[in-house]
Formats: C-alpha cells, sequence, structure tokens
C-alpha cells in the first residue's frame, strides 16, 4: 500500500494524514506544525506476517492515549531528520542509524521538528511471546539504541534491509531471527538490568501489598499487573534469594499479624479471610510457621501483655 497526500488538494491533506495514520498504526492524534498544506507519503507492506513501513513527512507531532488493549510495539529508525520519543518520562532523540520503540497501550509523543524519513516495524506484543520471549519490559521504551552499539549496529541495518525486502517479497522467512534480534535490542535498554530487577521488586511488593485481601492475587497475576512475565518477575526475586510466592505469603501473615494485635479486632476467621487466605486451617498452620504461635495464641498473648498490670519498683 502507499499514500501519498501530494495528490490532495493542500485543505484536506493534513485531515487525510489522520486518517491514514490511525488506520495503518493506532488512533493517534496528528498536530502538524505549520498551517496549510502538509507533504508525507507512506509506504507499507507485510512480510514475514510483520508489517514495516516507511515514511516521509514535513514536521509534525503524533500523541498517543494509553489503550491497555493495544499491546503492541513500534520500533522506529529514522533515516533522515530527528525524531523525538517520549513515554513514560523518557525522551529519546533519534539521529539516522539509532533506533527506540514505543509501546502503543501507553501514552506517547513522537515528534519531528524538521522533515524526516522514517521506517516503522509494527510487532504486536504477543509475537514476542509466542516466540519464546518475554514482551520488551516497560523501561525499555523510549529509549535511544544508539548506532554506535554493538546490538544497535546489528539491529537498525537488519530493520532496514527487513523494509526493503518488503516491496518485493512477503515471505523471507526470517520472522524467528528478527523477534529475537528485537527481543535483544530491546532487552538491552534503558536501565542497568540490576537496577530493573530491584525496581521490579519494588513495584511487585508494592501491588502485592495493596491487594492482599484478594485471595486469587498470585505470582502471574502479580506479573500481568506489572506487564512482565511470571519468569521476569521470578528471576528479580530470586537474585536476592526469594520467590514472589514467599514474599506474597510473608506479606500475607505480617499483615494478620497486625491486625491481630487490634485489641478491638476481627475474629481469626475475619482476619484469615482479610489477608486473602479462604481456608481459616491453612491460615493458622502457616500463621504459626511464620511467627511461632498459631493466631489465637498469638492475639491472646497480645491481649494479656497489653492488660497486665505495670510493675512498680522500690
Amino acid at each position: 500500500m502507499r499514500i501519498d497526500t501530494s495528490a490532495l488538494a493542500p485543505h484536506r491533506q493534513a485531515r487525510h494524514w489522520q486518517s491514514v495514520i490511525s488506520d495503518v498504526y493506532v488512533p493517534l492524534e496528528f498536530r502538524p506544525h505549520t498551517a496549510g498544506s502538509f507533504a508525507a507519503e507512506l509506504e507499507v507492506h507485510r512480510v514475514d506476517d510483520l508489517e514495516v513501513s516507511t515514511l516521509r513527512a514535513d514536521p509534525h507531532a503524533v500523541v498517543r492515549a494509553p489503550d491497555r488493549d493495544a499491546a503492541t510495539i513500534f520500533v522506529m529508525l529514522p533515516r533522515s531528520g530527528v525524531l523525538h520519543v517520549e513515554q513514560d518520562g523518557r525522551t529519546a532523540v533519534l539521529s539516522p542509524g539509532d533506533l527506540a520503540s514505543y509501546d502503543a497501550s501507553r501514552a506517547c509523543l513522537i515528534e519531528s521538528p524538521e522533515p524526516f524519513d522514517l521506517t516503522v516495524l509494527k510487532v504486536p506484543a504477543e509475537r514476542f511471546r509466542t516466540a519464546g520471549f518475554a514482551a520488551p519490559p516497560s523501561w525499555s521504551t523510549a529509549v535511544r539504541i544508539g548506532a554506535e552499539s554493538p546490538v544497535g549496529s546489528l539491529t537498525a541495518p537488519f530493520v532496514l534491509r527487513l523494509a526493503e525486502l518488503g516491496r518485493v517479497h512477503d515471505h523471507v522467512g526470517v520472522r524467528a531471527s528478527t523477534i529475537a534480534l528485537l527481543a535483544a535490542a530491546l532487552g538491552s535498554a534503558g536501565e542497568d538490568p540490576g537496577d530493573a530487577r530491584a525496581v521490579l521488586r519494588a513495584r511487585a511488593t508494592a501491588v502485592l501489598r495493596d491487594r492482599l485481601g484478594d485471595p486469587s492475587l498470585d505470582p502471574a497475576r502479580i506479573a500481568a499487573a506489572l506487564h512482565v512475565s511470571l519468569r521476569t518477575l521470578q528471576v528479580a526475586f530470586a537474585e536476592v534469594g526469594a520467590s514472589p510466592a514467599r514474599e506474597l505469603l510473608a506479606a500475607r501473615l505480617d499483615r494478620a499479624a497486625d491486625l491481630l494485635a487490634d485489641p478491638a479486632g476481627r475474629t481469626v476467621t475475619e482476619v484469615a479471610h482479610a489477608v486473602g487466605f479462604g481456608d481459616p486451617s491453612q491460615f493458622s498452620r502457616s500463621f504459626k510457621a511464620r511467627h511461632g504461635a498459631s493466631p489465637r495464641d498469638w492475639r491472646d498473648a497480645l491481649r494479656e501483655s497489653a492488660t497486665a498490670p505495670a510493675r512498680t519498683h522500690m
């Protein structure tokens, strides 16, 4: 498919471009930098069931509103001009040969202050998982992967060549290789992996503490809430000799101990339900294993301590 706004009357060009990019990519708000005519052309091809496009346009910006159902990764590589990609408070400034990505499920801004020529590769996030890779981490978007970096020097020419081949071939047989290379490139972007795992542990801990009362909460649901794979979450906790399942259980039992300490608090069964246990017997066994006493004995000991008369010293 090829689209060129030069075939249209100047007053129709910008409106038509808004419609085109929203149909080809995802719904986007188009913001031209100048009034009047708007020159742009777009070629879209499918190769190995991946969509690759080349875009040349006058200066403009596009804004994407968040849409959690649109789990699609866009990899952008300018061939001329400068491109700004903003997402989650990060900004990547791309020169020709650099690349960066954005996730269409989260808000983003893409802008060029000058005419530019761009290659875009559109990859549903699910393609990474079906190929055996985790979806690119949230912190990898809007991060410049420079043409001078080892992985960038491999990935950028590959994507450019894929766009060229897409003009004459719809099947090359490199989809698996493409996904593997993108996973390596995007996985290398952004924070130090050790720092990223620490941030992930902190975010997971916040999620589980906020949802302790949900009996369906488990490591898989915590991972889903953070938009990472279960394996990624497990590796982050394994780095410090822990696991998300053990952290969840410990947080539930520690919250239960706090609730039992309230003199006007709930019954043992009510406390069990409040921290996500459906079976009071399982709750009692788990509580004793962590705190060395049954929930009832724990509560009674705290109450006795609170009501015991203070000793006087002569």
